[in-house]
Formats: C-alpha cells, sequence, structure tokens
C-alpha cells in the first residue's frame, strides 16, 4: 500500500489501524477488530453474511469483531476510509465491548436521521487529521478519539437483540472457513468442487453449501466465479495476454462463460474493459499495494484530493484551529553566551544574487519601479536575467540577403537601469531568436524557442557580437565581475532543452569558447541545471567529467535547486513525449506544471546543496565557485504558500543552513511581474516573487531585510536560532520553522486554497529562547523586529481585509503600511549580563539588535 495511505499500523497498546483505499475486484474478509467503513466516493457491494448492501457515498457501515463480509467494485470508481479498532485494547476499559454486536448502518435511515452517524463521522476524520498532522501528543490525541468514538458506539449503536442471539462464528467454524478458502485460493486456476470440499472437510454436501452462503453472503459457485474475474482483471491489466489465455488461467474452461460472466459483472466485454480500465488507471495514477493482505488498487491522483476534501467536510471549523491548551505550549531553548569570542566569519552571501525571468519584462516601468525599490533597500550585487536573445527584445534581424544585423538598444536599456540602480547582471545564454531556431517547439507564453541552433556558426557570431557589444559600452573591467551562465536546465526532458546531451555539451562548449577567445579574464559557467539527489545528480557528473576531460572552460556551476518533484507514470510520459514530437511544447509544458506534486523533506535544500558539493569536490579535485541560480519552495507560479509567512522562515531557515556551502543562492524572483505564464489575476495568487504585482511586500521580502542586520561574525548558532556580532554590537535572530504536513508532502493539496492557506502545515508551538549574554558594558538601544501572521505578512492583513481584488490607491496604502515587521525600541544601560527572551510562533521570526550608544 502507498504509504500516504496506510494511515495507521498496529501498534503495541495503539487501539487502531487505519487506509484509505479502493476496491476494484471481488475481496472477502475477516479479522479480530471492530472495522468501519465509509464510502468517500463511488459505490461498493457488500455483503455481511446472507446479507447484501450497495453502499454509496458517505455510507457508513461497523463490521463486527470476527464477523465476515465480502466486498465488491461498484460500477463507479471508488474510494473508502476503513478504521480497524482493536476490540481487545478497548476491553481494559469496558470488560464487555468484546462482546458486544453494533448495528451502524447509516444507509438504512434517511438523511433527517443521520445524527448518530455523523458522530462516527466526526471522529474518524478527527483520527486522520490528527494524524496528518501529528502535533506533539498526536496519538494521546488519536486514542482519546477512539475512546470517544467507542463509547458512542457502546451508548448508541449496540443491538440488544443481537448480543443475546448472537450468531458469532465459532472458533472451530472460523478455522474450518480459513482451510476452504485457503483451499479454494490455491486451486482457483483448476477444477474445484464442492463435493471434493465436503470430503475433505467430512461434512456432508448440503451443509457445506449451506455453510459457505451464510459466511461468505454468496454460494459457493458464486464465490468461485468472482474469485476468478477478481484473477482475471489482474492478469488483463498487468499483461499482454490475450482473452484465451486469461480465461484459461482464471480457471474458466469455457471462454464464452468467461465472456458472459465478465460483461455481466462489468458492463464491458473484457477487450473493452482493458482497453477502457487501463487507459483510466493510467491517469489517476494508480498502484498496487496489498491491504488486508490482498491486491487492492490505491490511488494517487485526483481522488486523494476527493478524500481529503471529503473528510473536511465532516470536522467542525474549531477543529482545524491549534487548540487552546497548545498555545500554552512552548519549545523552551536556554542560551548563555559569551559575546566577546566570535566562532567563525558570516559572509552574508544572500545578497550576492536576486533574479527574474525574461529580459523583456525588465522594459516594463512597473518592473523597473519594484527594482529600484529593491535596491533602495539594501539591495543585491547581481541579477540574474536570461533570454536576452528573445525576439521580444528585438536584438537578431535579418536583412533581404539573410544576412543577421543587431539592435541592441533593448538590451542597453536593461543593462544601463542595472548599472543605474548598482546591480550587475548575471546573464543566462540560453534561449535562442526563431531565425536560429532547429525546430519550431516554442514554450512559455512568449513564445521561447528551446531547441539548439542551427547552424552552430550563427550563434556563436551573436554570442561574440553581444560580448564585444557589452565591453565596448561598459569597459573590459566592468563585464569581468559579470557572469554568463551557459543554458537553462537542459536535462529536463520535455522542459527548456529540445537537443540531446552531445548537443547541450557542445552548445556549452562552442558557447564558452567563443566568450573566452574575446576575453580569457570572463567569467562562464553553467549548466544551469535542476539538481535533485536521486534524479539528474547524475546529469551533473558527466557535464562535469565533459568539462574536465576535454578541457572546457567552467568558472563556475550553476544550479537549481527545488524541495519538490513530479510524479508521472509511463502513459503520461508517453504523451508529454508524444506532444514534444508533434511541436506542441506549450501543452507539453502545461501537462508537466499539471503534473502531480510531492514535497520533499524539510532539510533538503541544505542536503541537495552538501550532495552537489561533493560531487563537484568527486569530479574536478578542486572547488568550484557554486551558485544556485533558483531556489524556491515550488516552481509553479500559482502555488498559494508563496504568499504566506512560511516563506519568510523558509529562506531564513535554508539561506543559514547553507552559509559557507555556496556562493549565491537566488530565491525564486524578486517580483510577481513574470510574463513565463500569464500574470495572476489576483493580487495574491501565489506568486514567485518577493513582491507581488502591485509592488506589495511579501513577509519573504522582509525575511531578507531581517537576514540584512545580523553582523559579520557569528557567536553561536543553533536549531532556529542565531547570534551574530558585528563591531561592538550584537544581533540575536529566531524563527519557528513549521514544514508542511504528511498529507501535503505526498501530494494532497486539498487542503490549500485561495482562502485558507495554512492547514497544510504541521502544527508546532511557539519556540520559547531565554538568553542570558555576558560581556556587555555600557549603554545600549535594543530594536525588537517581529515578523509573523500577526505582524507584517500582508497577505493575512489582505485577507483580514477582505480579500480586496482590483485594490484602490486608498487599499494599497493600507496595506502598504501593514506590510513589514513590528518595530518596538528600548535605551538599556548593561553592566555585566543581558538577559531577555525572543517567543516565535509557527511561520514567525524575531530579530532583536543591541547597538552600543556614546
Amino acid at each position: 500500500m502507498d504509504d500516504g495511505f496506510e494511515l495507521m499500523n498496529w501498534q503495541e497498546d495503539f487501539p487502531i489501524r487505519g487506509s484509505i483505499y479502493s476496491i476494484e475486484g471481488f475481496k472477502v474478509h475477516w479479522h479480530s477488530a471492530v472495522e468501519i467503513l465509509l464510502v468517500l466516493q463511488g459505490n461498493v457491494s457488500l455483503g455481511v453474511g446472507d446479507h447484501k448492501y450497495l453502499l454509496k457515498e458517505n455510507d457508513l457501515i461497523l463490521i463486527n469483531y470476527n464477523e465476515i463480509y465480502s466486498i465488491t467494485r461498484g460500477k463507479e470508481d471508488n474510494l473508502l476510509l476503513s478504521l480497524q479498532i482493536d476490540p481487545v485494547t478497548l476491553s481494559q476499559y469496558d470488560p464487555n465491548f468484546s462482546r458486544l454486536v453494533f448495528d451502524c448502518k447509516s444507509f438504512m435511515y434517511c438523511k433527517d436521521n443521520q445524527e448518530k452517524f455523523d458522530v462516527v463521522r466526526y471522529y474518524m476524520a478527527k483520527v486522520v487529521w490528527e494524524y496528518s498532522k501529528k502535533k506533539p501528543g498526536y496519538q494521546l490525541r488519536i486514542a482519546s478519539n477512539i475512546h470517544l468514538l467507542a463509547a458512542h458506539l457502546v451508548n448508541n449503536l449496540t443491538n440488544e437483540n443481537l448480543n443475546q442471539l448472537k450468531s458469532e462464528i465459532k472458533d472451530k467454524d472460523l478455522a474450518r472457513l480459513k482451510r476452504i478458502l485457503s483451499y479454494i485460493n490455491e486451486n482457483i486456476d483448476k477444477k474445484i468442487s464442492l463435493k471434493t470440499i465436503a470430503k475433505n472437510e467430512h461434512i456432508s454436501y448440503f451443509y457445506l453449501s449451506r455453510f459457505i452462503k451464510d459466511n461468505l453472503g454468496v454460494t459457493f459457485q458464486e464465490y468461485i466465479n468472482t474469485l476468478r474475474l477478481d484473477k482475471a482483471v489482474n492478469l488483463l491489466l498487468s499483461s499482454n495476454k490475450t482473452i484465451t489465455e486469461v480465461s484459461y488461467e482464471s480457471g474458466f474452461a469455457n471462454i464464452k462463460l468467461f465472456n458472459k460472466l465478465f460483461k455481466e459483472t462489468f458492463g464491458a466485454s473484457p477487450l473493452q474493459y482493458k482497453k477502457i480500465h487501463k487507459e483510466s488507471s493510467e491517469q489517476k495514477g494508480y498502484s498496487d499495494s496489498l491491504h488486508h493482505g490482498q491486491v487492492s488498487r490505491v490511488c494517487l491522483g485526483v481522488e486523494r484530493k476527493t478524500a481529503f476534501k471529503k473528510l473536511l467536510s465532516y470536522l467542525k471549523p474549531m477543529d482545524l484551529q491549534p487548540q487552546l491548551s497548545d498555545k500554552y505550549k512552548t519549545n523552551r531553548i536556554n542560551i548563555s553566551v559569551d559575546v566577546s569570542t566570535i566562532e567563525e566569519p558570516l559572509n552574508h552571501y544572500w545578497k550576492k544574487l536576486t533574479t527574474f525571468s525574461s529580459a523583456s519584462e525588465g522594459l516594463r516601468s512597473q518592473w523597473q519601479n519594484q527594482l529600484k525599490e529593491l535596491q533602495r533597500e539594501g539591495g543585491f550585487e547581481y541579477i540574474r536575467v536570461h533570454d536576452v536573445f528573445s525576439d521580444r527584445m528585438m536584438v537578431c534581424n535579418f536583412t533581404e540577403a539573410d544576412t543577421m544585423v543587431y539592435n541592441w538598444s533593448s538590451v542597453d536599456e536593461l543593462f544601463d537601469l542595472f548599472k543605474s540602480v548598482n546591480i550587475k547582471p548575471f546573464i543566462g545564454l540560453g534561449f535562442v531568436p526563431s531565425k536560429l531556431n532547429k525546430m519550431d517547439q516554442p514554450i512559455f507564453l512568449w513564445q521561447d524557442n528551446r531547441s539548439p541552433s542551427q547552424p552552430m556558426e550563427l550563434w556563436t557570431e551573436l554570442t561574440r557580437e553581444f560580448i564585444k557589444h557589452c565591453i565596448n559600452r561598459y569597459g573590459l573591467r566592468e563585464v569581468e565581475t559579470w557572469y554568463f551562465e551557459v543554458w537553462k536546465e537542459p536535462e529536463l526532458p520535455y522542459g527548456f532543452w529540445d537537443g540531446r546531451n552531445e548537443e547541450d555539451f557542445e552548445f556549452y562548449r562552442q558557447t564558452a569558447l567563443t566568450i573566452k577567445s574575446i576575453a580569457p579574464t570572463l567569467k562562464v559557467g553553467g549548466p544551469g541545471a535542476t539538481y535533485h539527489m536521486n534524479q539528474q545528480s547524475y546529469w551533473l557528473e558527466i557535464f562535469l567529467t565533459y568539462c574536465k576531460d576535454y578541457s572546457i572552460p567552467l568558472d563556475f556551476v550553476s544550479l537549481h535547486i527545488y524541495p519538490e518533484d513530479y510524479i508521472a507514470n509511463e502513459k503520461e510520459c508517453e504523451n508529454i513525449s508524444k506532444m514534444l514530437q508533434e511541436s506542441k511544447s506549450k501543452d507539453a509544458m502545461k501537462k508537466w506544471m499539471d503534473l502531480k506534486k510531492i514535497y520533499l523533506d524539510k532539510n533538503y535544500t541544505f542536503n541537495a546543496v552538501d550532495s552537489a558539493k561533493k560531487t563537484i569536490l568527486d569530479v574536478l579535485n578542486f572547488n568550484i565557485e557554486t551558485h544556485i541560480t533558483e531556489w524556491s519552495v515550488s516552481t509553479s507560479y500559482g502555488n498559494f504558500i508563496q504568499d504566506t509567512s512560511f516563506l519568510s522562515t523558509f529562506i531564513v531557515k535554508n539561506t543559514l543552513d547553507c552559509v559557507n556551502k555556496v556562493d549565491a543562492i537566488g530565491y525564486g524572483a524578486f517580483t510577481d511581474l513574470r510574463e513565463e505564464a500569464k500574470g495572476g489575476i489576483s493580487s495574491f495568487h501565489g506568486g514567485l516573487g518577493l513582491m507581488n504585482k502591485e509592488g506589495l511586500k511579501k513577509p519573504s521580502y522582509f525575511a531578507y531585510h531581517l537576514l540584512d542586520k545580523l553582523g559579520d561574525g557569528i557567536i553561536e548558532k543553533g536549531e532556529e536560532y542565531i547570534i551574530t556580532k558585528k563591531d561592538e554590537n550584537i544581533q540575536i535572530l529566531a524563527y519557528n520553522y513549521a514544514y508542511f504536513d504528511e498529507i501535503f508532502l505526498k501530494g494532497d493539496p486539498s487542503l490549500l486554497t485561495s482562502k485558507e492557506r495554512y492547514l497544510v502545515f504541521e502544527e508546532k508551538s511557539p519556540n520559547e529562547i531565554n538568553f542570558n549574554l555576558s560581556g556587555l558594558n555600557g549603554k545600549y538601544k535594543i530594536t525588537r523586529y517581529q515578523l509573523d501572521r500577526e505582524n507584517g505578512s500582508v497577505f493575512d492583513e489582505w485577507s483580514k481585509l477582505g480579500m480586496v481584488e482590483n485594490m484602490t490607491k486608498e487599499e494599497l496604502e493600507y496595506l502598504q503600511g501593514r506590510a513589514g515587521p513590528k518595530i518596538t525600541v528600548e535605551y538599556v544601560e548593561i553592566l555585566g549580563d543581558y538577559k531577555g527572551r525572543i517567543l516565535t510562533s509557527a511561520h514567525g521570526i524575531e530579530l532583536i539588535t543591541i547597538d552600543r550608544q556614546i
């Protein structure tokens, strides 16, 4: 079973096991537990004894201890939540519990009489919710909810008549049934007769026939047929066997009978079923797993969203908020340091690089105003820009004689702007002009060309003229400080490069040699590849090996790191590849971006950087400048997380973790004004920028603002805090990093909506840091900066405002005034020690600066 759906396994003294799964065929279950089944989607047929029921969405049934039941797929796709409760554990509190018979069948009652069943649904949803959040004490909360559920069952859903006339299967009957079913399963592909089994069990033919019907709810022959049909379905969907072969291997001697029974059961012939159902399962992303010892199909796609949206509807609004008692619990940290000592220097490497997308975006006045604002408030040393040769920049032009001539006016306007705001270009050389495009497969809204240049001589001529123009306009000494990054994510099979590895290596070689032929001191590197430790890591290794073996210039390595991944089955990969072959690059890119996303662990950025650095050192045998030129929590343009306070702690945590690991790390983009996809309609649409389209500064923007206030020496660095020093001034920065919960990590985004963006995170108690700083003497100015959901998060303020769209000037000015950390100032005289306390809530940051006064 997919581990995202095997919710809880049996543990010693833990009274529950849970799973979410779908039924494809026919299954028989019995176990020494009380099992509650809730249909989240579709329908199933369920037999208990000689009773048969059709369960639809929202229906609920309880299967009693040691009660056998059969379950069959209905005509619709289905999704079930199963909770199994151990009666032995609960009998420690109520000795009668394991002897009770419960009568819990919600579908036997009308909609107006569902109150007692809604209580059961509520506790089932509560158990799943508590497990997904896993906040401290979640096991106790789950156990508490199970006990409350059990008490509800005892008081409201026991059947006194059944308790008195309880027809519980005797041990010897249960043992007999197990032997019979085991024999049938082992010989299902052979001829099986009721007389043979009766003889083996030393009972009469008629008694055996009745025994099976009473306990399975179906006749002997019906059970044999459904079991064989179930095997046939598995063979149809998992092999290339012919219909005749499937019929024979499933135990049907007569193919006409097989076809007849199959069509009666599934509403389609075996051939039709194979075609329709295989396409459906590939689109939805099914995977085979074990459930209750039987193979079932676990849904990995859209059903997952359905499941948790449905479960969420059973909860009360208060259940989704932190409980009052949690607010008093803190994670306490006590710190005592001598501020006169510095352990290591702190390089403010995060100030080196910011990023944006295509060069043509920089020609817009709104974009330029946001860059000027960014640079006025501290700013960055470099800005990464790519696509300088796009058709929108109007660089490449051809005469009637098919001679290429160049127009550098748009490039000059952009680079002149950079110079005026004291930022240098980090130039990505990749997408080619349409006239140089080998294949017509553009991507993005602006129709970028992603195939190798044809012929290569035109590309190298363009590169040469570009470099010469930059040197002539800005001077060699200035251009020597720039970076030239060759290509962008060439390792993605349906992304930004349509060539083979050899073509990419040749593209890099020719470009690097061209740049170096003009001035050997110019800095050139690449490959701008997305680094996944267990996937594309090999691509970096072979690229570095190529540069080393053939002495190709490489002054720096550039990588992209995102703690997310896309899951695609074989059919989806084939569809995307087919789109690319048919020159439907835009459709392929959209299909790729729509694939199911999963998120990697909370330390992935650091682990990926560390892994990449080891690969670089292993291949090159020396350290080389390494720049993370793209980095964020997600590659998606509309991921609602990117507007929240979480991003501020994401940036602070990972930036501090990677100190002294890389030379630069550039976050997503400095602005939401991007053209790779259509601009978001909403003011807070989940854009990649530090500022939204109106220039409102997100919590991520202020994460850099607070980092910039740190000193240049580290006194102490610990879990979620750092103490630094500059001259005689001290800085303490603390944060509370709450990462995604287990459900969201596994790819279920159903709890993330435009209005509610914080339900997908693990629940963390506040961090309480009690510090004692010794070695301070004199008068000091103490400034506190507090950034969290209640202080400075412009998205949260916008939510309080009513999520207004198309805001007026007054509304924008109001939000501008609310964006930014809360600041408090005090003046104190310190003689020796200074004691204080910092309390940070989840997604919160607090900075204290202690500045010496004269």
